[in-house]
């Protein structure tokens, strides 16, 4: 009987270890991982039909910042140089984050009822990239240009 007992519980041990896959600790959902940092301004890329440049701002810009960690909410608190000035805005309001279809699309509406739309260009650990259309404009020979700002965010540590 003691060694039933004793192959039964090597039997749960073994399967208990070999039946949990290494990194299912370490899943995380896009939208815990949206929420789950405060993300600072890095950079912002501008791309004209596949050629981007950097403008890696200065330190006033620098400082501003989007804060998902609210379920609900979005707290923005953008930095801009103004007559020589570090001027800053706040801006709150509530967000809704969609992944479905692989969309990823971020909607955040202001409290003024104002909505801007962003694709969710990139999320991980280390960057939140937002990707907003600025202008699409069509010559007269039909070649489409289409113009886009990337919002490059790291997270607050």
């Amino acid at each position: 009987m003691k060694n039933i007992f004793k192959l039964f519980l090597l039997t749960i041990s073994i399967l208990t270890i070999f039946s949990c896959k290494e990194d299912d600790s370490l899943a995380i959902s896009q939208d815990q991982l949206l929420r789950a940092h405060k993300w600072q301004l890095k950079e912002i890329r501008i791309a004209v039909n596949n050629v981007t440049t950097v403008d890696k701002l200065v330190d006033c810009e620098r400082q501003s910042t989007l804060d998902f960690t609210d379920i609900e909410r979005f707290y923005s608190v953008a930095y801009k140089t103004v007559d020589n000035n570090c001027v800053q805005t706040q801006t709150d309001g509530t967000y809704v984050y969609n992944a479905a279809n692989k969309k990823r699309e971020l909607k955040l509406k202001m409290v003024d009822d104002t909505v801007k739309t962003y694709y969710m260009n990139q999320l991980d650990p280390y960057y939140l990239i937002l990707q907003e259309t600025i202008k699409v404009e069509t010559d007269e020979a039909g070649q489409t240009t289409t113009t886009l700002q990337l919002n490059v965010y790291q997270p607050i540590k």
